[in-house]
């Protein structure tokens, strides 16, 4: 998991983290004049306002206002031309930072954070900005249609990238606005894996653009009747009703009141069924959900968890929760606008408490969707498998600290992302973080560190088990790089062991979001993979709250995405009732230390080569993780006098994994022969090592990945274990010297097809530093300690001790 696909849940993540992005243009921006007033909307609701001009001579400027949560944040975007209006320069002032932008012959010239940056311009490009819909317009200008289909263009990503862009033009429609009928024309526009809806006129002047997987949309001031057009499901709840909003105080059986705005429906219906949202986060950045639900006929609340916000209390996370969640559901369920029927709905640690609550088993309580929702705390965070978590749940404490979430403008949250963890986190004791960088201690950031072993203090927070018995529906969603992923397998094994049989998992090739999109990193997997998981979300509501008999029972109840041959797979169980657990076992025959190793992966179990790789590990030079990049100290001294390539950057980004495992003798490799045809999986992974070690207790980590012809690497999962919890997490045993053991460990999910001439690979180290905190080796307490040792690392492959992974594979038409 990394910070920036950790815990954020406030709806607007997108708006708060992308600041301002726009593209440049080749051509003149003298060619379509236009000023104009857009409004956003977002599930329905106004949140945003958008004002620019662009006039004759090129000049152009945009004022962006975002009002939610009764905040506003307003971002500037200006575009000053030369003689031929073609842009020389540009301004963009966000409430982070103002950054002047210059063109120098064929190089963009920035300044962030008083660091300067360049990047290489192209000779055809597109402008884009992000909140402006002029640029489009330029777009669709040189959309050829004499040839039409989809065609490509470059747009730049200002200040920091070029992306390729596809545009398809789809055909008239006539629409009436305000009883004139008016003819437009409608493209879709494929961006970073999102799916755009464009309408226009004639001269390409832009009325509507409409992003349905997210439920929002950019429509032009008098134009809001073009909404109108997306085609709903008859049997789904409408949005017919007005809203009234009125907040309470909920009382808690220690006499605690929390915090809860209820989102009612102006109807003359007596009693509604209940949507709670429980959140960490500030009850009012979730007001679009509350909405979203009250417009269709639910009553909404959202509250405060206990000492969040408005709520009063302690604030304490984990712990409280099952009964909080408990007494909050039957205080709703017997109000008398109330039918007596409450669901829930939320991500990450708003899809926690949920199942926090239904452990608890509240009478009123009738289905939830924990969307991206963790496990126990002790197999995801704050501990993975006793391996601390430290860069999730440091990150994840200063954001509660600082209350980040509730600011609007993102200042915070963009402070925090800018922290060099590789620099911070090496500190010992890990328990003094808190004073070294917030100050003061952190009482909860202790308590995490003080209780390293399951059970006890963790008991409060411990539901797998409970879930086991849960006899309501239950509606998991996450994506394969979802940072809390464990979760959404664990909980979903949990529940099977229920008599419950609707039991719904959807998960497609995404990250830690309730939305979903194509696309992820630099790679698209088609149209596909991006659902419609809002009305899916609002079905399952339908049908278990209002009793609408839909269709949301005729769908499977598992769904799964493999990548790269983009199909969802269907069943009603998971693993999939086809799969076929197959293990492919290491060996060497020289040494498997670092990619340049001979480490392989085939299906045969050994009978010759080495009996073991082995490798030493030091705490004082922790094994980094491959996947977190960051910059040497002569990057950085570089960067203090020459402007920061961009271009180059993401490069050395990309390469720096292979940078890693090239030179680290600490991290072993494993990789089958290029695949002769493909491999599908999908579900559970695991792997099984026979491993010794000279220290009293130790880590082990295995990452999981598919490997282009060009080598490049494409991460899919990783695991860990700490040895001495390699039986149970609640009772430690220490290690004998040398003494080989078995140790299985659980590296998540994924469905991914592996492709003719692709490698699968496996790396197995000691540490993957800074995502989690360093085993000292010793036996001790690896937070609260500062001595370590080095220790003495192998790792067997032989016909007794036939380390593997274990992996789900299944058949699909493309492999056979």
């Amino acid at each position: 998991m990394k910070p920036r696909n950790l815990f954020i849940l406030i709806i607007m993540v997108s708006v708060l983290t992308i600041a301002i992005q726009s593209n440049l243009i080749a051509q003149s921006l003298i060619e379509l004049p236009d000023t104009a007033s857009f409004k956003l909307y977002k599930n329905e609701t106004q949140i945003g306002t958008i004002n620019y001009s662009l006039d004759e001579k090129g000049n152009y400027h945009r004022d962006f206002i975002l009002s939610m949560a009764g905040q506003q944040v307003k971002y500037v975007l200006k575009f000053i031309p030369d003689d031929n209006g073609n842009w020389k320069k540009a301004v963009i002032i966000s409430p982070n930072d103002t950054v002047y932008v210059n063109k120098v012959d064929s190089l963009a010239l920035f300044t962030v954070k008083e660091k300067k940056y360049k990047i290489s311009l192209p000779e055809k490009y597109i402008l884009y900005d992000n909140y402006g819909p002029v640029f489009e317009s330029f777009m669709l200008k040189n959309y050829d249609m004499s040839k039409k289909g989809v065609q490509k263009f470059k747009r730049f990503l200002f200040p920091t990238k070029m992306e390729e862009v596809e545009l398809e033009y789809k055909g008239k429609e006539i629409r009436k606005i305000k009883e004139e009928e008016r003819t437009f024309l409608r493209y879709d526009l494929l961006l970073v894996g999102i799916k755009i809806h464009i309408w226009a006129d004639e001269k390409c002047r832009i009325y509507l653009m409409d992003v349905p997987v997210q439920y929002a949309a950019y429509v032009r001031e008098g134009f809001d009747e073009l909404l109108s057009y997306r085609a709903e499901d008859p049997l789904l709840s409408k949005p017919v009703f007005e809203v009234r909003k009125e907040t309470v105080k909920i009382p808690m059986r220690d006499g605690i009141k929390l915090a809860t705005d209820i989102y009612f429906p102006v109807s003359d219906k007596k009693k509604f069924p209940v949507i709670l949202i429980r959140t960490p986060y500030k009850k009012e950045m979730q007001e679009l959900d509350g909405m979203y639900y009250a417009r269709r006929g639910y009553a909404v609340a959202i509250q405060d968890c206990r000492g969040r916000f408005s709520s009063d209390g302690v604030w304490e996370p984990f712990v409280n929760e099952s009964n909080d969640g408990y007494d909050a559901i039957e205080w709703l369920g017997t109000r008398e606008w109330c039918t007596g029927k409450v669901g829930m709905i939320g991500g990450s640690y708003v899809g926690w408490v949920q199942l926090w609550a239904a452990a608890a088993k509240p009478p009123h309580l009738t289905t939830i969707i924990p969307n991206v929702a963790p496990p126990d705390p002790f197999y995801n965070i704050p501990y993975e498998y006793g391996v601390f978590f430290i860069l999730g749940s440091f990150w994840w404490a200063e954001i509660l600290e600082t209350e980040a979430t509730g600011d609007l403008s993102g200042k915070v949250i963009s402070k925090i992302n800018e922290r060099k963890y590789e620099k911070i986190l090496k500190s010992l004791p890990v328990v003094d973080l808190d004073k070294k960088v917030f100050g003061k201690e952190n009482p909860y950031w202790r308590k995490w560190i003080k209780h390293n072993i399951n059970g006890g203090y963790w008991e409060k927070a411990n539901f797998m088990d409970k879930l086991k018995t849960l006899d309501i529906p239950v509606f998991l969603q996450s994506g394969w790089f979802d940072g809390d992923g464990i979760g959404t397998k664990l909980n979903y094994l949990a529940l099977k062991e229920s008599k419950n049989k609707y039991i719904k998992m959807i998960v497609g090739p995404w990250g830690h979001t309730a939305q979903s999109s194509s696309r992820i990193g630099e790679h698209d997997f088609g149209e596909e993979a991006a659902l419609d998981l809002q009305t899916r979300y609002l079905k399952w509501f339908d049908y278990w709250l209002k009793g609408i008999k839909n269709d949301i029972l005729n769908e499977p109840l598992v769904q799964v995405f493999t990548m790269f041959s983009n199909k969802w797979l269907k069943a009603d169980t998971y693993p999939l009732p086809q799969t076929r657990f197959t293990k492919f076992y290491i060996n060497s025959k020289r040494g498997a230390n670092t990619s340049k190793g001979d480490g392989t992966l085939t299906l045969s179990i050994p009978e010759n080569g080495k009996k073991y790789d082995e490798y030493v590990y030091d705490p004082g030079d922790p094994t980094p993780y491959p996947e977190y990049y960051y910059k040497s100290e002569e990057e950085v001294k570089k960067e203090k006098e020459h402007p920061i390539d961009v271009e180059e950057q993401a490069k050395k980004g990309k390469a720096f994994h292979n940078k890693v495992t090239d030179s680290r003798k600490d991290i072993l490799v494993y990789q089958t022969e290029p695949l002769k045809k493909p491999i599908t999986i999908a579900g559970p992974v695991s792997a099984v090592i026979y491993a010794s070690t000279s220290a009293k207790d130790t880590d082990w980590f295995i990452s999981f990945m598919d490997v282009n012809e060009k080598g490049e690497i494409f991460q899919l999962t990783r695991g860990a274990i700490r040895a001495r919890f390699r039986n149970s997490t609640y009772k430690p045993e220490f290690l004998e010297k040398n003494k080989i053991y078995k140790y299985t460990i659980d590296l998540w999910h994924t469905g991914i097809t592996f492709q003719k001439g692709h490698r699968i690979r496996i790396e197995i180290s000691s540490a993957l530093f800074p995502m989690f905190s360093r085993n000292l080796n010793t036996g001790g307490h690896n937070e609260i300690e500062t001595n370590y040792v080095k220790a003495k690392q192998r790792i067997y492959h032989t016909k007794e001790y036939p380390s593997h992974i274990l992996l789900p594979v299944v058949e699909i038409k493309e492999n056979k």
